[in-house]
């Protein structure tokens, strides 16, 4: 029997690759806390030795880590470097989207969105850039319009007082667990979400956290909420959602959804990260245990001592005696050639965010080298987080009975005549492949009037509210 609490399908199988999202936007630290979850063992690892019956050595294997695999596994974990293209990229595409204003009209009963989107004191700025940031992470999250129940005959003043205005809240993947649609009068609606939250109580200097799952439907073609707890059972039973005096007949949460065949935007740059990584594991470990010079001699008299060293010579009287270094065969060039190769791929990768898409009957403009990204993914991530929070504003307008016109555009335009399309898709990449930094990068858009001149590269960055390889706005 399905519960509240049960997952939809779809949810669960995109699961496992939005938490290896997350780490390789994270950063090192994370990836590592991922152990061989990103890293695998090596088969030796998980060998150990055993004698049979006839005394002969024998080689036992297994799926898990042996005790002493265990060990020489810290080691290898320890000198795997994780390279930080995939939140350089996801810092970089946002920091393009945001390098400018976005064109903000608003009905003046909602004007407060602008500057406590959330209740909390979050902007419609600060909502927006973590949804576009979780576009580029996840294949969808979402918005509500939400509402604080109002006491009946409230007056204006009351309402703004108790902070009772509609408010807009961002849902990352995590949190929507279920969802449904059905047609309706020939039109097919959103019938159901299901949003795993999460609630907070204090007892003298003891806090508890636990799940729970709020419940959006369409019963009877009403918008309902309901509430449910971390077990799954009933809190707040289903009733129907005023609305300026009326019911309403759709639920006002807005997915967004970007990346293709239902993967993120940014999955193929990460499996190209983690390929990296555990290529880095095996280089550096090679490089860890073969650059120390290891001697060895054969024949040489038993007992005999024999001083090597710089300035030192060694010999001995026994003409079959020999002497020699240990070093390893083949191409010791190998490894390190597969990390280049992997770091020019993910170059690649993170450019062809801001590549235009081919078609096969484009316009003069659009086949222009110098016109890049009004078709495309990040413009995409543009142009679906404008339109849900328009849909998102106009909604919370009409919850408050003002007029629907509210405009919300956030920047797409991100190759006017300064640079051209190349130029900015070379900076780009140079600072996605580590090789100069947010503050250059920035100063480079800014020459090339891709980013404005009203703010510095910190201002810029801490509008951002995360750092180049970070994404501490996005686990809250």
């Amino acid at each position: 029997m399905t519960t509240v609490t049960q997952p939809r399908k779809e949810y669960t199988d995109q699961l496992e690759d939005v938490e290896r999202n997350r780490a390789a936007v994270a950063g090192e630290r994370e990836v590592k806390k991922g152990t061989v979850d990103f890293l695998p063992p090596l088969a030796s690892m998980c060998c150990s030795t055993d004698t049979d019956a006839n005394g002969f050595q024998i080689i036992k294997q297994s799926h898990a880590l042996t005790a002493e695999g265990r060990a020489a596994y810290t080691k290898y974990l320890a000198l795997a470097s994780f390279y930080g293209a995939t939140g350089r990229t996801v810092d970089g595409l946002v920091g393009l989207i945001f390098s400018k204003e976005a064109v903000c009209e608003m009905p003046p009963v909602i004007d407060y969105l602008k500057t406590n989107a959330d209740s909390r004191g979050g902007s419609l700025r600060d909502l927006s850039k973590k949804a576009a940031t979780e576009a580029f992470i996840t294949p969808r999250s979402g918005v509500l319009v939400a509402r604080p129940s109002t006491p009946e005959g409230a007056s204006e003043l009351l309402v703004e007082m108790m902070n009772l205005r509609p408010k807009i809240l961002h849902y990352r993947f995590e949190d929507i667990i279920n969802w449904d649609y059905e047609v309706i009068d020939n039109v097919e609606k959103l019938s159901l979400v299901i949003l795993k939250e999460q609630t907070t109580t204090r007892k003298d200097f003891e806090v508890t956290v636990e799940d729970q799952y709020r419940v959006l439907e369409l019963i009877e073609g009403v918008y309902h909420q309901s509430l449910y707890g971390s077990g799954g059972s009933l809190i707040d039973e289903a009733a129907p959602v005023v609305i300026n005096s009326n019911t309403s007949n759709e639920i006002p949460f807005y997915f967004i959804e970007v990346g293709a065949e239902k993967k993120a935007v940014i999955n193929d740059l990460v499996d190209m990260n983690f390929h990296h990584y555990q290529v880095s594991a095996d280089y550096n470990s090679k490089n860890h245990f073969s650059s120390f010079i290891i001697w060895y001699e054969t024949g040489a008299q038993s007992g005999q001592n024999l001083l090597m060293g710089n300035g030192v010579k060694w010999s001995n009287n026994q003409t079959d005696a020999t002497f020699g270094i240990l070093q390893p065969d083949g191409n010791a060039d190998a490894l390190r050639i597969s990390l280049q190769d992997d770091e020019q791929r993910m170059a690649a990768l993170g450019a062809e965010a801001l590549k235009p898409r081919q078609s096969g009957a484009e316009s003069a403009e659009a086949k222009s080298l110098d016109q890049v990204a009004q078709n495309s993914t990040t413009a995409d991530v543009a142009i679906t987080v404008s339109e849900v929070i328009t849909k998102a504003v106009n909604f919370a307008s009409r919850w408050m009975g003002g007029s629907e016109d509210a405009i919300y555009q956030l920047n797409t335009d991100y190759n006017p005549t300064g640079m051209s399309s190349q130029d900015l898709m070379a900076v780009f990449a140079q600072y996605q492949g580590g090789g100069i930094s947010y503050q250059t990068y920035y100063e480079r858009i800014q020459k090339g009037e891709v980013a404005g001149s009203e703010r510095t590269a910190d201002e810029e960055r801490a509008l951002i509210t995360r750092d180049g390889t970070g994404m501490d706005d996005i686990t809250e």
